[in-house]
């Protein structure tokens, strides 16, 4: 699972490319793996209050319907989906 801190550090955060080398288990800023990638078993967002959106149950923080052509990143950064 990729962890993406939204708006807080903790020190664990990796950069874009050492995360692509790390695959799918780490903790980073960097949005861009914020996606549909089936390669990846989930990512998650999470802020600093504790309230995070998860790629795996994305249908749960949105009012439209999500599928695989959707930029989810896009989606996030425009605050289209609701946090939990």
């Amino acid at each position: 699972m990729i962890t993406i801190h939204w708006d807080f550090s903790d020190g664990t955060e990796v950069p874009y490319m050492q995360g692509k080398l790390l695959g799918d288990n780490f903790t980073t800023h960097c949005l861009d793996f914020f996606n549909m990638d089936e390669r990846v078993d989930d990512v998650v967002v999470l802020r600093s209050d504790g309230e995070k959106i998860s790629r795996k149950n994305i249908q749960a923080h949105s009012f439209k319907e999500i599928r695989k052509s959707h930029n989810i990143h896009k989606m996030l950064v425009a605050g289209s989906f609701n946090w939990l």
